[in-house]
């Protein structure tokens, strides 16, 4: 029996031996593994850190991918839209250039009156329903002194568009100082319009105003139609309000982006998309007075005499599309404001609304003053016009660049919401930049040590102890009492659930010192990202108050324009007095 005891204990000492090294490695392979626990942590948050680049990458890049489709699909689209117009409505142009070289055939006589009236005759054949190649067709007949044929065509022409027509004819009667015809004609075209529903070709008679064009005889009458029109839709509050409305859109769209200095606010703060949206609506004040002075302030291009004046003034009578093609026209604007905006559908979409008076086939008179004074080139305003224009618009301007500001200011936001490491903090006048650190720092300390507080001996390691402690126990009894085969298992049991949680215990000290090393990182990181966030609200904050400064001194210089200090006198006359 002791011989057998005896050699139970050299197997379990050998076994104990083999054991001890076995646990070596594994000890060897657990310090390892903490090493590349380690490694692993720190890749992991660079990984984090690359994956929200890439996220933001990959958005861009989506982004620009939708622009360039759009853009792309806008491109292709305008073309066909323009070829729509060209095969439907591509005569109309022939006949528009024949109106003005019918006038300066005959200002040079260079062209006989058979030659003027079989090509305005056959354009009277190939354009049916156009206005103008009836009217050239009479104008012909009127050079020729054939009186019948005359009052024929012009009969027609001001059936298919009485308004312009009339326009037409008192152009070229002023033009060849028929100042008594001209009276009369405009008398007509004027009394027939409803200062609530005028047709775009009024914007002439604007420029005939602005530029001095209309003659001693005519501008007083029209003048004073003018005048009452002014006053009387100036006296409704909703009238005016649609026009104060407008204006603020108009000057809204003339934000300028925020400045890409600022990076550390759209990346922790909540509330930056409400930080952006202010600042870039202060830019408009700025933006709109620069706007305005390169207006008023640019040289003026000589004045042209009277002949010059009125065919620059009758080109954008002729040219000017008719109401059937304003389906087209619409179309093709739409196609257009998104290729001016690069692809981008809202921003399009914004210029769009803004635009859409003047594609209306009818707008009332102050809309008409807002068109020429903000899309001169759309409506075939001259710069005279459209100087004149926001010279009687200027109370609308300062109204809505008014509401603009207040808008704008109700808006600015009372405190500035920080997120940093799971932490959430508020810039306001009550905190200080060390404050909101501190706040970090116990947020993150108190993470830290909750982290540390569940590193403890729990579990499986704990549960080897205890049952390899058992195990031991019955070990011992059990060779006391003579059973060593079953003892030695005992004890090898005992010694592998003790070795494990041994080492468990024992990796205790690495895994706390880990999470401890984390939370001073976290907390380096977060302490730069909230420092950084105070610095540039500090540095948004006097860029908005600058913005916002440049409001008063625009609308100073707004209410300074006068209406009457841009219309010009008539080209004819030295000395003229001004309505």
């Amino acid at each position: 029996m002791a011989e057998a005891t005896s050699g139970d204990v050299a197997r379990v000492h050998n076994a104990v031996l083999q054991l001890g090294r076995e646990l070596g490695r594994v000890q060897q392979l657990q310090v390892g593994l903490s090493q590349t626990v380690d490694q692993v942590a720190s890749t992991q948050d660079m990984t984090r850190s690359e994956l929200t680049q890439l996220r933001a990458l990959f958005d861009e890049y989506v982004r620009r991918d939708e622009l360039a489709k759009n853009l792309q699909l806008a491109q292709t689209r305008i073309i066909a839209v323009r070829g729509e117009l060209e095969t439907s409505y591509g005569h109309y142009a022939t006949v528009r250039r024949l109106a003005t070289g019918t006038l300066q055939a005959m200002d040079t006589g260079t062209v006989t009156q058979d030659a003027m009236q079989a090509a305005s005759e056959e354009l009277m054949i190939t354009t049916p329903r156009y206005w103008l190649a009836p009217a050239l067709v009479g104008l012909a007949a009127w050079i020729r002194d054939d009186r019948t044929l005359a009052e024929r065509a012009l009969a027609e022409a001001l059936r298919r568009d009485n308004d312009k027509t009339s326009l037409f004819f008192a152009l070229v009667l002023r033009r060849h100082g028929r100042d008594d015809a001209t009276a009369r004609w405009l008398r007509q075209y004027v009394a027939r319009q409803d200062p609530a529903a005028l047709s775009h070709e009024f914007t002439v008679v604007l420029d005939a105003v602005a530029t001095g064009t209309l003659g001693p005889v005519a501008k007083p009458s029209v003048m004073e139609h003018m005048s009452g029109w002014y006053q009387r839709l100036t006296a409704d509050p909703e009238t005016v309000a649609a026009q104060v409305t407008r204006w603020r859109q108009l000057i809204d769209g003339m934000r300028t982006p925020v400045d890409p200095r600022f990076t550390v606010l759209p990346a922790v703060s909540p509330t930056w998309p409400v930080l952006k949206a202010v600042y870039e609506g202060a830019t408009v004040h700025g933006r709109a007075e620069a706007h305005f002075r390169g207006i008023f302030e640019r040289p003026l291009r000589p004045a042209p005499g009277l002949q010059e004046r009125v065919d620059a003034i009758l080109d954008n009578l002729v040219r000017s599309y008719d109401e059937e093609e304003t389906p087209h026209r619409k179309r093709e604007a739409e196609l257009q404001a998104i290729i001016d905006a690069d692809g981008d559908r809202t921003a399009a979409t914004a210029a769009v609304a803004a635009e859409a008076a003047v594609h209306e086939e009818s707008v009332d008179f102050l809309t008409l003053l807002t068109n020429a004074g903000f899309f001169p080139d759309r409506v075939g305003a001259s710069d005279g016009t459209q100087r004149m224009a926001i010279a009687l618009a200027k109370d609308w301007v300062v109204a809505a660049d008014g509401q603009l500001e207040a808008q704008n200011v109700a808006a600015f936001p009372t405190s500035v919401e920080l997120t940093v490491e799971g932490w959430t903090g508020r810039i306001d006048g009550d905190a200080t930049e060390q404050s909101l650190v501190d706040s970090l720092t116990i947020h993150i300390d108190a993470e830290t040590d909750n982290a540390l507080s569940k590193i403890k001996l729990d579990g499986g390691p704990l549960l080897g102890l205890i049952v390899g402690g058992v195990a031991l126990l019955l070990a011992v009894i059990t060779f006391v009492q003579g059973g060593s085969g079953f003892g030695v298992f005992l004890l090898l049991v005992a010694l592998g659930l003790g070795g494990f949680g041994a080492y468990s215990y024992s990796q205790l000290e690495p895994r706390r010192e880990h999470v401890r090393r984390l939370g001073e990182q976290r907390k380096a990181t977060g302490a730069a990202q909230v420092r950084g966030a105070v610095a540039e609200v500090l540095d948004w904050r006097t860029a908005w108050d600058r913005e916002v400064d440049r409001a008063e001194a625009f609308r100073r210089y707004m209410n300074a324009l006068v209406r009457d200090s841009f219309i010009a006198s008539a080209p004819d006359r030295s000395r003229e007095v001004v309505a």
